[in-house]
């Protein structure tokens, strides 16, 4: 949320800017360039990172006394080869936008975030999953050049082949490598329609076992109640591909993006009540066996009916913890979960899993196992904090890995003991940002 007019080309203005999930939020200076020679405006020593649309959970894009760079600018279609399905396009388009371009034309992103507004650089500057991160992997599958704008070295081009360490150090970076100016993706056909089958599950060691067995399906995630007395019971969505089917009508207009900031409600819905009352309706909706004819870009962004669920946590906000658990140690770490949410009761209005079955690269989030998401209302309230450290705790005693863009309860210790070559990773981080130029609140708590 900007205090002033936003600033353009050479102006470096005062905004105050908060993360998306209202745990951060601080006044800082923000220039937003619109030609590539602005980005060579600032002094080359001043501390910066780049901004996209500002979605991230855990204030990636701004703090630390930087100036953000407001990507938004930049924001134009390239070049597009309907014929081979490569796709440029600058580091500021979003996500959405770039799916209403294409899926008229036969063509999409098979991986996106559930954010329509989330920007191409931000997508590869994290490393964002989609739907099906076990078969579709993770955004820098797609990437296949990017272009890098680094202080005193001008814009650089990078591909895998090419400059390939500071390619690979980019994608899931966190901007600190340089400001990410545009990208050559490569696109897939799209289904005509998603066929949404929901299969009820007991508990989370049932749903891990619906989720390997589903592997190739085109969207897999799985929703659990995060109470106590049912804790892990829900449904596992899988969606295959329907290529026969009349996909159902669907608003596609820009206008049903979820807004990249919400008022929030004076107060918190999500309550012990409001969350039982959510939980039960959702078992009613979702749980039910059964098959369901969707649209692809409701898959693919199903945030957008979510405004009244994020503008629910109140001004307190939440904090949502996402961590990778091996395949060998999910059943042990899913029961000992359960036990502890009997023991301590937290506030879980949301929790979801997802498979992944790729290779952990630098400090992104991926490897082979399952991921839970939870989503915690009032995270400074003592038992909420206080849970969130023994979540992590049972994480890290089952070999977890975190997902640094979406936990903003991390702190440096925590990532330290779950990456133990943690030291390696940063340093090979740092040699693309010796001076510490590129820098975020995000990278001050992890000590990056």
């Amino acid at each position: 949320m900007a205090t002033s007019a936003e600033p353009r080309g050479l102006a470096v203005g005062e905004m105050r800017l908060a993360s998306f999930d209202r745990q951060f939020a601080q006044q800082v200076r923000v220039q937003r360039p619109d030609r590539y020679r602005l980005l060579d405006a600032l002094p080359a020593d001043m501390p910066r990172i780049a901004r996209g649309a500002g979605v991230s959970y855990v204030a990636a894009s701004f703090g630390n006394e930087a100036v953000s760079l407001d990507m938004r600018g930049f924001q134009r279609l390239l070049a597009f080869d309907i014929r081979t399905g490569l796709l440029c396009v600058e580091a500021g388009a979003s996500i959405g936008d770039v799916q209403r371009f294409l899926l008229p034309r036969g063509w999409y992103l098979p991986i996106a975030p559930g954010h329509p507004r989330a920007t191409i650089g931000g997508c590869i500057a994290a490393d964002v999953h989609g739907k099906n991160p076990a078969r579709d992997g993770t955004f820098r599958a797609l990437v296949e050049e990017l272009q890098l704008h680094v202080p005193g070295r001008g814009l650089l081009s990078l591909d895998p082949h090419h400059d390939a360490d500071l390619f690979a150090a980019t994608c899931g970076g966190l901007g600190l490598t340089g400001t990410i100016t545009r990208a050559t993706l490569r696109l897939a056909r799209p289904p005509r329609a998603i066929a949404l089958r929901r299969v009820a599950v007991a508990n989370l060691a049932d749903g891990a076992r619906v989720l390997r067995e589903a592997a190739n399906a085109h969207v897999l995630y799985g929703w659990h109640d995060g109470q106590a007395a049912r804790f892990g019971s829900g449904v596992i969505n899988v969606g295959l591909a329907d290529d026969e089917a009349e996909p159902p009508r669907f608003d596609l207009s820009p206008a049903r993006d979820l807004p990249a900031t919400l008022a929030p409600l004076p107060l918190t819905v999500w309550n012990e009540r409001g969350i039982a009352l959510a939980n039960r309706w959702l078992r009613r909706r979702w749980c039910q066996p059964g098959m369901t004819a969707l649209a692809l870009p409701a898959a693919l962004f199903p945030l957008n009916d979510a405004r009244w669920y994020f503008a629910g946590y109140g001004k307190a906000g939440l904090v949502e913890l996402q961590w990778l658990i091996p395949h060998p140690r999910f059943e042990a770490f899913a029961a000992a979960l359960a036990e502890c949410v009997a023991r301590t009761r937290p506030r879980i209005a949301l929790l979801s899993s997802k498979l992944f079955d790729g290779r952990a690269q630098g400090l992104a989030f991926d490897g082979k196992g399952i991921a839970l998401a939870l989503h915690l209302a009032a995270p400074a309230a003592p038992a909420q904090h206080a849970f969130c450290e023994q979540f992590a705790q049972l994480a890290l005693a089952h070999e977890g890995r975190p997902n640094l863009i979406k936990d903003s309860s991390l702190d440096a210790s925590t990532l330290r003991a779950a990456l133990p070559d943690f030291e390696v990773r940063r340093l090979a981080l740092a040699r693309y940002n010796a001076d510490g130029r590129c820098r975020s609140e995000l990278t001050r708590r992890l000590a990056l």
